[in-house]
């Protein structure tokens, strides 16, 4: 696992990168803008820094060159997140110093594995990944319901995130089933018997919090779960406070932590399906 720095003014590229970053099980730091991107490298210490190179302000190139200056830094993999639009753009992050770089736009499939292989310690996060699956068959042994009769419902209107999260849950012991939306999921609740629902905050047209409030009212049984980047959680905050959810995690969530998650709420659901 290793502790990888995004300098990135770009939010919503932020958050796809920390999410990808800790799906695999690394630990995302990031910064919006360049002093910052400095101050936090510098009191961090990351094992890779990845840095914009067209921030505002202190750009990337005056990064590299503030970072390239500390000798505690002087091992760190620096690599350039660039559109390399202009003839001459690869060769120029390379000849400025940068130990290699990354296109843009993000490609989510390959972009952890490109980053890894700047990581001295890529063989050991490996291992950790080729670990993994020995946890899925754990909720197998518990004496519940058949998979059939276990559903699980994903709710967000990003469908990479969509594919990422089923990624995540493959090979597990009930149904899982996709909305890309808040009236797609009251459909689909409609039609289906569903006993967890993860569902996303920041929706258009219909919040995730008001999702599980219409779910709350016609299906008070299941257990509903929130899933959010977003630093305000004021309105997550009070769904839970007054039961419309049960919980809330922050993405990134790693593979092994979102199971065991939906592990334990299948078990809150079959006590409150007993009660």
């Amino acid at each position: 696992m290793a502790r990888i720095l995004i300098i990135e003014d770009n939010p919503a590229n932020i958050e796809l990168m920390s999410f990808l970053l800790g799906a695999y099980g690394h630990t995302p730091l990031s910064a919006a803008d360049g002093p910052r991107g400095v101050a936090a490298a510098r009191s961090e210490r990351p094992d890779l820094i990845a840095c914009d190179v067209n921030l505002p302000g202190m750009d990337g190139f005056a990064v590299l060159a503030a970072l390239k200056t500390d000798p505690q830094l002087a091992g760190v993999p620096i690599l350039a997140v660039t559109a390399l639009a202009m003839a001459g753009d690869r060769e120029k992050v390379l000849a400025a110093g940068f130990d290699g770089y990354i296109s843009k736009p993000i490609e989510p499939e390959s972009f952890v594995a490109e980053l890894e292989a700047f990581l001295a310690a890529a063989p050991a996060v490996a291992q950790v990944d080729a670990s993994a699956p020995a946890a899925r068959p754990v909720p197998v042994q518990a004496p519940s319901a058949p998979p059939e009769e276990r559903t699980l419902l994903l709710v967000d209107d990003d469908r990479f995130m969509l594919g990422v999260l089923n990624d995540m849950l493959v090979g597990q012991p009930y149904r899982v089933l996709s909305a890309c939306s808040g009236e797609e999921a009251l459909e689909v609740l409609d039609h289906e018997a569903v006993e967890v629902i993860l569902c996303d905050q920041a929706m258009p047209g219909m919040l995730g919090t008001e999702v599980l409030a219409r779910a709350a009212e016609r299906y008070p049984k299941t257990v509903r779960l929130m899933l959010s980047g977003q630093p305000d959680l004021s309105e997550i905050e009070a769904a839970i406070a007054s039961g419309v959810a049960d919980d809330h995690y922050i993405k990134p969530l790693g593979a092994r932590t979102l199971r065991e998650r939906i592990d334990e709420a299948f078990r809150l659901q079959s006590q409150r399906a007993a009660a």
